[in-house]
């Protein structure tokens, strides 16, 4: 919902008869951006229109706008026990019946100690993954989310689309390697290939993967030989230092696979720095990432074959 309205009450209405129709909703996503719903809150009738009985497995706002009210928004979730993916942080009230044990991904940001959400009240016994945004809320130290989701968290992305304080990152991350003790993934999503020298996070010693996701559509789909070759032959040869249990470098967009293979000769050279530290470098399905077949790459490999291993390689692509 995105036009200009003065009437957001008549749009509201509308939506929860197109509701009626979907008995076999499965994910529900509210992205609102006009100005004329900012300072609504959703109506009781909306969700109380979703029909579908079983169906239901995503519930999730694009923003911060037109959420519901306590009560309203504990009865949906009453009556949804079978909802996989949970959004955000709205609040729940006191003594709820709430029974979530189909949840299995998480999407938040810090919460406050003393705040009724989902996260602080409700027993979410299945859940393995979480989206925790970090653009907003990093001043709050959240104490809450890792003690009573982090041993059962096998996957985290952490989202931050502007440089954040070094400090508040490392109480996040202190709270993590005490909490997550199953942990096996890591992914950083940030706003530009950039951002990616801006922290080397020390990770718990159970992670093996970390994973890269350039969210923004003209930085992820563009890099620079540069970027690519002091990505890998200077940033994450260094977070393989710090966190020796590393095996995989993973980047999560098709976008960001295509951009470095836009480079191969860097790419190329970045990926035998990392094979040398025994690390393997995919993509999200998992596959292998090897630059484009180029009569220059095979060339430069003949040449570079022949030399010693204290030679212009060594030179060129230290491992620090």
């Amino acid at each position: 919902m995105q036009d200009v309205t003065e009437t957001p009450d008549t749009v509201f209405a509308t939506l929860a008869d197109i509701h009626m129709y979907l008995p076999n909703l499965c994910i529900l996503t509210f992205s609102i951006a006009g100005q004329g719903f900012f300072s609504a809150s959703l109506p009781n009738v909306v969700l109380n229109s979703v029909t579908s009985s079983g169906s239901l497995k995503c519930v999730r706002w694009y923003n911060s706008f037109v959420k519901p009210l306590v009560r309203p928004w504990t009865e949906f979730l009453e009556r949804h026990p079978e909802i996989e993916v949970l959004d955000r942080g709205q609040a729940v009230s006191l003594n709820s019946h709430i029974k979530l044990d189909a949840v299995k991904i998480v999407l938040g940001y810090p919460i406050r100690t003393g705040h009724w959400t989902l996260r602080s009240m409700v027993d979410l016994p299945g859940v393995r993954s979480m989206f925790y945004d970090l653009t907003y809320g990093i001043e709050t130290n959240d104490a809450v989310t890792f003690s009573r989701l982090g041993q059962n968290l096998t996957d985290i992305q952490f989202t931050f689309f502007a440089p954040l304080r070094v400090p508040c990152l490392n109480v996040a991350f202190a709270q993590i390697r005490a909490e997550c003790t199953r942990l096996t993934q890591l992914v950083l999503a940030v706003s530009s290939w950039s951002m990616l020298g801006l922290y080397t996070l020390n990770l718990p010693s159970t992670v093996h993967t970390l994973g890269i996701r350039v969210m923004d559509g003209r930085h992820g789909l563009h890099v620079s030989a540069a970027s690519v070759k002091r990505l890998f032959t200077a940033l994450l040869p260094l977070y393989v230092a710090r966190n020796p249990t590393l095996k995989t470098i993973k980047f999560m967009e098709a976008s960001n696979s295509r951009a470095l293979r836009s480079r191969p000769i860097s790419l190329w050279r970045g990926l035998r720095v990392l094979e040398k530290l025994g690390v393997a470098v995919t993509d999200w399905d998992d596959r292998l990432i090897v630059p484009p077949s180029c009569p220059g790459i095979v060339q430069l490999q003949r040449q570079l074959d022949k030399l010693s291993s204290t030679s212009i390689v060594d030179a060129h692509h230290p491992n620090s």
